[in-house]
């Protein structure tokens, strides 16, 4: 078994496609555990909505070139189309960021949201790999979830946000929140 990490975000009714990606997901890797979402701003001019991003750990006996393939189906299941990119939407966009111990997407890996998200899962990647930029010892570290069994107060409904959740609305400009 290969153990694999993925990166799902979305700034287009991105509740809404991350949930479905991680439905499509639940049924292609069984056992995926994924981090709660956290909103970052964009780092492109051509995007003006803000992200939701989540990471995804899973096994898999499948190759990464396999993993791929299927996980491009799921976005395109999910609703993500060539031109949404050039008109600054992204529907949904999951990427393979490492399989075992192989960086693939070395930027994507080293960003500050990955580095921040990694700490939330319950057996840590390698110590060596994650950077220093954690997030501070007296910050509680993010909430994660499986398809099968989440505890009751990590359990992502769609319900109106807890307290304590982003309120904002998805298609609101970063600069009016």
């Amino acid at each position: 078994m290969s153990t694999i990490l993925l990166s799902i975000g979305s700034n287009r009714f991105a509740k809404t496609n991350i949930d479905k990606a991680k439905r499509m997901l639940s049924r292609l890797f069984p056992g995926i555990i994924f981090t709660r979402p956290i909103l970052t701003e964009p780092d492109d001019e051509k995007y003006s909505y803000l992200f939701r991003n989540v990471l995804a750990k899973a096994e898999t006996e499948m190759m990464p070139d396999e993993i791929i393939d299927k996980i491009k189906q799921t976005e395109r299941a999910v609703g993500r189309t060539p031109k949404d990119k050039y008109l600054g939407k992204v529907i949904i966009d999951i990427d393979l960021i490492k399989y075992n111990d192989e960086i693939l997407r070395p930027m994507d890996f080293q960003r500050e949201y990955v580095q921040q998200l990694l700490s939330a899962f319950p057996d840590p990647l390698p110590a060596d790999i994650i950077s220093a930029k954690e997030s501070p010892s007296d910050e509680i570290p993010p909430a994660i979830s499986t398809a099968t069994e989440t505890p009751a107060d990590q359990i992502h409904t769609n319900e109106a946000p807890a307290d304590d959740e982003s309120t904002a609305d998805e298609t609101t400009p970063p600069e009016t929140i």
